[in-house]
Order: structure tokens, then sequence, then C-alpha cells
């Protein structure tokens, strides 16, 4: 009878998990509303600079050439400097106009030279998108000798962009315009397991962005969070998430073009949308059915957590650590 038990309720389980993925699947093709009296793209940048961290590939490189085509002067910066120097020429082969700064955001030092060289070039942008960031995918199980994940993570998506809003919001508030845009993610709202780290430090971007919103109300200077789903990166692309729908490259650019043409405080698709309300409306049954989720996972970090010390630190620990929007 017990064994009989225990079989019904992993069927059940599974049944809700196998409904939980074609939901997410369903909810993740992309959908725009039709504005056709709104702003365009190239009302909001044509003429005007916007600078794009993390633009050397992915997501960031694809919304530079967006923008570069729709007429914006576009400051691309990232570590990989030959990857800029391509990018650059490609916008100018179209007829467009880009500059490339290498830098590293994990820095103070970084942050400082990319904000100085931006300033004295160019003066603050009137964009900014703040799309550089790193993902590790690891449970809190086999994070318990690893603070050094939430360190980094913490530095490339929180102090990273914190430090150079500080930098180039001044200069924003003395011309009374400016827009701010950062990458965000689903799983902000959602909770989904085994991103604690990013998500972590995702969230804390998102408080700031809210707080730097209310207190520069006045000042002409909007900021937008865009919470993306999983997106078909090279960050995504080793997660293992096998089943899961994500979104492309071009469609999370879409968000995040929307993003900059409508300026609303954080934008997210259908999912992120009833995700909202589900969790306000039913939050035991949706942290059950993501705990679900998270056992039926497999934890590559538990397996690595067996290594013996002796072996090297990169061994145990970088199997599923995942650099992204570099």
């Amino acid at each position: 009878m017990g064994s009989a038990l225990t079989s019904i309720r992993k069927a059940i389980a599974g049944a809700q998990i196998e409904l939980v993925r074609q939901v997410v699947n369903v909810l993740t093709v992309p959908w725009r509303l039709p504005l056709p009296f709104g702003p365009t793209l190239g009302d909001r940048v044509a003429g005007k600079t916007v600078l794009i961290t993390g633009a050397s590939s992915g997501i960031g490189r694809a919304l530079a050439l967006r923008v570069a085509d729709a007429g914006a002067t576009v400051i691309v910066t990232a570590r990989r400097t030959s990857e800029l120097d391509q990018l650059v020429a490609e916008i100018a082969e179209r007829g467009g106009q880009a500059f490339a700064l290498t830098s590293d955001l994990s820095t103070a030092e970084g942050i400082d030279k990319l904000a100085d060289e931006v300033l004295v070039e160019f003066g603050a942008p009137d964009v900014l998108v703040n799309n550089a960031g790193r993902s590790i995918w690891r449970s809190i199980a086999s994070s318990e000798d690893r603070l050094h994940d939430f360190e980094r993570t913490m530095r490339i998506n929180y102090f990273g962009p914190v430090g150079l809003m500080l930098r180039l919001l001044p200069e924003m508030r003395r011309r009374g315009s400016g827009h701010i845009v950062s990458s965000s993610s689903l799983g902000v709202i959602t909770d989904v397991p085994r991103f604690s780290s990013y998500l972590g430090s995702k969230a804390a971007l998102e408080a700031v962005m809210r707080v730097a919103a209310v207190e520069c109300l006045s000042d002409g200077i909007s900021f937008t969070d865009v919470r993306l789903p999983l997106v078909a990166t090279d960050m995504s692309a080793s997660l293992g998430w096998s089943g899961y729908k994500t979104l492309s490259a071009e469609a999370a650019v879409d968000m995040l073009a929307d993003a900059i043409v409508h300026r609303p405080s954080h934008l997210e698709n259908l999912h992120g949308a009833l995700s909202l309300w589900f969790n306000l409306l039913l939050p035991g049954v949706a942290r059950r059915g993501l705990h679900e989720l998270h056992r039926r996972m497999p934890d590559p970090g538990l397996a690595k957590a067996t290594v013996p010390q002796s072996e090297p630190a990169a061994v145990a620990g970088d199997a599923v650590t995942v650099p992204a929007h570099d």
C-alpha cells in the first residue's frame, strides 16, 4: 500500500512538472502589443548616444546593431577588444557610427576607467544599457563552501552597473535627461532554483534601480529593469535545461528595444506577468512546484563536491559556472 501511494505521488509530481514545462514553453513565445501611434526606436535614439556594456557577443552585440541601425551613436564596451572592433566595423559597413572601449567592470578601477573615458569623449550617454553579466547555476546545497560564487556574480551583475550608474548620473541630472536600462532576469520574480547567486545579484540591482527612480523622478531620468527569460546565448547553452524553450537573442533585443522606446519601470514577457499574479494568489502552490522541479533536476555541484581536496579548485568548482554578456 505504501509503495503504491509513493508511486501515485511520484506520478502526480511528474505530471505537475510536465504541465509546468508545457505552460512555460507556451508563455516563452515572444509577444508584442502593437502600438502604432507611440514613439519608435528611431524617435528615442536617433542622434543620441547609447552606451551598451557586455556588447562583444549575444544580446549586447545584437542590441548595438539594432540601435545603430535606428540612428544612434553607439559606445560598445566589454573585455574582448577584437570582438568589439569587429562589431564597430560591422556597424560602420551598415552606415552607422560606433566606438569601442575595452573595459573590465568587475573591478572599481575598471569601472572608473570606463566612466572617465565615456565622460571625457562623449559626456554622459543618453541611454545606458547595463547588459554585462555573469551567471552561475548551482544549488544552495552544493554552494556551502563557495561564498566566492556570490562575490563573483555581485561584482559583475551588481557593483559593475551600480558603480557606472553612480559615475554617470551626475551629468545626466545636470543635463535633465537620461535613461538607464538593466538586463535583469525573470527568475527574480519566479524564484527559479539553482540560480541563487545570479538572482540575488539581479534582485539587488533592481532594488537600487527602484530607489534611484524615486530619487531622480524630477530630474528627467528614467530607469527600466528588463526581466528576460532564459535566452539562447553562450550563457545558457551549457545549463542543460532540456525540454524548455529559450528566447532567441533577437527576441530578447526586441524586449530591450521596447524598454528604450516606452521607458516602463520594469518589463517582462507574458510568463513574467502571469507569474506575478500566480505568486500573489497561490504562493504555496508556486513554491511547491518549483521545489519539485529542483528535486528532479540533476545536481552536478553535489557530485563535484566529492572530489578529493587535493584536486585543483577549478575541477570541483567551475563545471557549471557560465560567464555571460562579456
